[in-house]
């Protein structure tokens, strides 16, 4: 199947870039051409180009600098192709300003666009991947982006989501993990932050002050809906995060456990 990945777009391009050969070929018979191995290799270029855009094109579409780079681009390369008809090259011959703007300004300025939009694009890409994919809160590896210097570490772990899971399915315990979620977010203020650190826990970093009224509040939102969790709480800054980290997970334990027998009668 690999395989079959890497040979079809090589086999789609060749084929393209042969019949485009081909055609090129066939008008140099009844239009003078300047120079027929340039139209040759411009025309194979060209198909490239439109072959990556229509391939790349919805993807790129949102990273406008970039979308506008890659049609600049082609819009030079077709300049490129009818330049090599003698007709078009003696236009281009007696307009050496224009010419040189069609031929290596487009060429500047959509490299530009394109350096733009690319550089766009790999700070959204780098954002994403310091998102969690189901909740959309953030993950570890946006730990080093705390704003608040002094905060209150909140560690937070659901209660029986694998008694869920295993009797209703992973997709209510999905839904469980995205409202919880749902209710962090909503109750985070200011500089804030929620972060998943793993199937079922979740980390806050809270006001001074606000780790109690935080949970308060999550409890209140979450009202009327059977999502039990446990927390752990630490007063920290972003020097002692990793300590602070290690001591609410263990502070989120204890309160885990203390709990079980309860559940269990229950």
């Amino acid at each position: 199947m690999c395989l079959n990945m890497l040979v079809n777009p090589i086999l789609l391009v060749a084929t393209l870039m042969l019949v485009a050969s081909l055609l090129m070929l066939g008008l140099s018979s009844f239009i003078p051409i300047d120079s027929n191995y340039d139209l040759l290799f411009e025309t194979n270029t060209l198909v490239i180009a439109m072959y990556i855009y229509c391939v790349t094109h919805r993807a790129i579409r949102p990273y406008k600098s970039l979308h506008y780079g890659v049609l600049l681009l082609i819009a030079n390369l077709i300049y490129d192709v009818f330049t090599e008809l003698k007709q078009f090259d003696e236009w281009s011959d007696r307009h050496e300003l224009l010419d040189t703007f069609l031929e290596d300004g487009l060429v500047q300025i959509s490299f530009l666009l394109i350096a733009c939009g690319i550089t766009k694009l790999i700070a959204k890409l780098k954002d994403q991947s310091k998102q969690d994919e189901l909740t959309g809160l953030y993950n570890r590896k946006k730990f080093d982006a705390i704003k608040l210097k002094e905060f209150e570490l909140i560690y937070f772990d659901l209660d029986g989501l694998k008694e869920v899971n295993d009797q209703k399915g992973h997709q209510v315990g999905d839904l469980v993990i995205v409202r919880f979620s749902q209710a962090l977010s909503q109750t985070a203020l200011g500089d804030e932050m929620v972060f998943r650190v793993g199937g079922d826990e979740f980390v806050v970093t809270a006001e001074l002050g606000r780790g109690e009224e935080f949970v308060n509040q999550v409890n209140c939102r979450l009202h009327g809906e059977d999502i039990p969790f446990s927390y752990g709480i630490e007063v920290t800054n972003q020097e002692n995060f990793d300590l602070a980290l290690d001591k609410s997970d263990k502070a989120m334990y204890q309160m885990k456990q203390s709990q079980r027998p309860i559940a269990a009668k229950g």
